[in-house]
């Protein structure tokens, strides 16, 4: 009974995080040799190639919901149907989907998971919109993300970074999107945040936009700089940020 119940936990937690949408989450939810398999497609096997699996469709979502149907816990495994539903630019994805999970007893954490989904409906409306959000021009990702700047929340603005993103600035340099959600988490509970203003936003070529901004400051000084930004299949894989102090 203890084992079946450590089995549903494992299995809620995962499935709270992939709502989250946030990876570092989704990360600790799963064992590190984790697999995953849209089954007919070969497994992603272990954490690191899930998490590149479950990517794109979490971090291009503005919500994520599963709604769980019915789940039957046998032991260390799960069968649970569910319909898993996405809201992308503004209108909702629902995709059937049962799924036979696997926990790791020891770590309390998702070993495997074996999906049968609702390939119809994903090829004919999921993966086309996918698409189309990975093909944006570079100038309205970036938009998007000073728009999601405004916001304060770290995990939509995360959202618009690659997986091996980095962000360089001054001496300091952040890499991989875990980091770049940590920072931005820390960023957003600055409160001269809010005086932040874009002066000029322009494309530099198909994949590269520049930015420039400034920063009221404590006192009577500003801050400006220059952000150049790279992006790669509808998200920003490189920011360098060049600061002016003590701007005018």
């Amino acid at each position: 009974m203890e084992i079946e119940s450590i089995t549903r936990e494992a299995i809620e937690t995962l499935v709270e995080a992939i709502e989250s949408r946030d990876l570092r989450s989704v990360r600790r939810a799963l064992h590190p040799t984790a697999s995953w398999q849209n089954v007919p497609h070969p497994a992603a096997e272990g954490r690191e190639a899930v998490i590149a699996l479950l990517d794109g469709i979490l971090c291009f979502s503005e919500r994520v919901q599963w709604d769980v149907l019915r789940t039957s816990v046998d032991g260390t495994s799960a069968s649970v149907e569910r319909v898993d539903r996405f809201w992308l630019q503004g209108d909702e994805y629902a995709v059937a989907c049962h799924g036979i999970f696997s926990v790791d007893i020891a770590t309390r954490t998702v070993i495997s998971v074996r999906d049968y989904v609702d390939v119809g409906e994903w090829q004919q409306r999921v993966s086309p919109m996918l698409s189309k959000m990975a093909s944006r021009p570079s100038l309205d990702v970036v938009s998007a993300h000073l728009e999601a700047i405004k916001t304060g929340v770290a995990l939509t603005v995360a959202a618009h970074y690659a997986l091996d993103a980095t962000i360089e600035c001054s001496a300091s340099k952040v890499v991989g999107w875990d980091g770049i959600a940590d920072y931005y988490a820390a960023v957003g509970t600055q409160p001269e945040l809010r005086t932040l203003a874009w002066d000029f936003v322009e494309s530099k070529g198909r994949d590269a936009v520049a930015v420039d901004w400034r920063l009221s400051a404590v006192g009577d000084t500003m801050r400006s700089g220059r952000d150049h930004y790279e992006v790669r299949d509808g998200r920003i894989i490189y920011l360098m940020t060049t600061l002016q102090l003590n701007a005018p």
